[in-house]
């Protein structure tokens, strides 16, 4: 076999084994790109939807910690309103195991805005599996709710 023939196969099942343990999750958000910004990076709105303290610093480097502590971050970029990631690795994992990456983007549509997330580098497909549920559960269903409590107030 050429060696090019094998490079292409080589990255071709390296990106998908890679695909196997990520996740890429749309989700509509009834409210503005701003807001949902806001809820997602600023602490005094985190504590009003979701479980446990937080610790959100909006800034290059910043720390990151979510559900008490269980999950601990740092900021890698973001453009205000828009985009931004951080690193993801929950005290449950393996102390050896790589941080996951999670990409938010923010896109502003008819019904408010369309979340995505892009959470990538899990340890294990199993793992996947089960953040991709936790993303719906604890996070984007109850930030939806957050929104629908703010529009009967």
């Amino acid at each position: 076999m050429c060696k090019q023939l094998q490079a292409f196969l080589f990255n071709k099942i390296f990106s998908m084994a890679v695909q196997l343990h990520s996740i890429h999750i749309k989700h509509i958000v009834y409210s503005t790109p701003d807001k949902v910004f806001e809820a997602l990076t600023k602490p005094s709105v985190l504590q009003k939807w979701i479980e446990g303290n937080v610790v959100f610093e909006l800034k290059t480097n910043g720390n990151v910690e979510l559900f008490d502590g269980w999950m601990k971050g740092t900021v890698i970029h973001f453009t205000k309103d828009k985009t931004f990631a951080y690193t993801w690795k929950p005290s449950t994992w393996d102390k050896k195991a790589k941080a996951s990456t999670v990409e938010f983007n923010l896109k502003k549509v008819a019904a408010g805005t369309e979340v995505e997330i892009i959470h990538t580098d899990f340890p294990s497909e199993k793992e996947a599996g089960s953040h991709e549920q936790g993303w719906i559960n604890f996070v984007l269903d109850p930030l939806n709710d957050y929104f629908i409590g703010q529009m009967t107030e």
